[in-house]
């Protein structure tokens, strides 16, 4: 039976699927779970098309187009140039970027990166996902110094303090909570202080086998494919109703009033982008 409530994942990378052809198997049962929208994030411009091709094959997935932090030293030349092209050609969003001080790359490529990403995503009015470990002083640093031109910016599975989440507050970020806050109850003040209309929720996944020990942050892991297992796949977009239940919970909403909150805040993020 399908479900009645319509939920959206604010933040997912389908394009590093670890089973290709479960692809269809994935978006059925995202289907239905009510997942409706789904906003899938590359990580590097290899990503880029696989997510501009899933976008074309499913209207669920809103595609956006960026470099994680991660792989802000592997950025090749006219790298910038390219991103605006198909973003020109492309209703796509900017993601996943941001700045990280738990990985090896270095993080004055990360600033450049980050911050070029930010322009572009200024300039023509997209929205930007934004990945930050650690380095939220430098992020807030960023931000603050472009408060008259910023673009529509989320903050992807968030785990900074109550004070950095007001500082994001004032700037006008949406707020997204991973599945995280069900595992982390130091999480819980901060969801619980978020406005509702700032808030975003997001599975941070990819349909991949959710194996211990070899997930990361960003999605990706170096798990080998294994046979579909439903217990396995916690993270896949099909998952992100069991984070509403027990977000609604938290809040003591009706869930179907907490799903409709969700949606129209996806929904002003996204507005540039959104087919018409």
């Amino acid at each position: 039976m399908m479900a009645t409530a319509r939920y959206l994942d604010s933040h997912c990378h389908l394009q590093k699927r670890g089973l290709p052809l479960a692809t269809d198997e994935i978006m059925a049962r995202a289907k239905n779970a009510g997942v409706s929208r789904m906003l899938c994030n590359a990580t590097c411009e290899g990503d880029w098309q696989a997510v501009v091709d899933l976008a074309a094959s499913s209207q669920e997935i809103i595609p956006f187009l960026g470099i994680h932090p991660w792989f802000a030293e592997h950025a090749e030349r006219g790298w910038e140039e390219r991103l605006r092209g198909m973003l020109k050609k492309i209703p796509a969003g900017i993601g996943e970027t941001g700045l990280d001080k738990c990985c090896r790359t270095d993080f004055s490529a990360q600033q450049q990166i980050f911050t070029t990403q930010l322009q572009i995503a200024s300039e023509l009015k997209r929205p930007l996902v934004i990945h930050c470990v650690k380095a939220w002083g430098k992020l807030l640093e960023i931000l603050e110094a472009y408060i008259y031109q910023l673009p529509p910016m989320m903050i992807h599975s968030f785990s900074g303090s109550r004070e950095i989440l007001q500082r994001l507050i004032r700037l006008g970020c949406f707020i997204s909570f991973s599945g995280r806050l069900i595992a982390d109850s130091k999480l819980h003040p901060c969801f619980l202080a978020t406005p509702l209309a700032n808030l975003l929720l997001e599975t941070d996944g990819q349909g991949r086998p959710s194996v211990a020990g070899v997930m990361d942050g960003a999605g990706a892991t170096d798990a080998p494919a294994q046979p579909y297992n439903q217990t396995l796949f916690s993270d896949e977009p099909a998952a992100i109703s069991h984070l509403y239940q027990f977000a609604a919970r938290m809040r003591g909403m009706v869930l179907d009033e907490f799903c409709q909150g969700i949606w129209k805040n996806g929904e002003i993020f996204t507005h540039t982008i959104l087919p018409r």
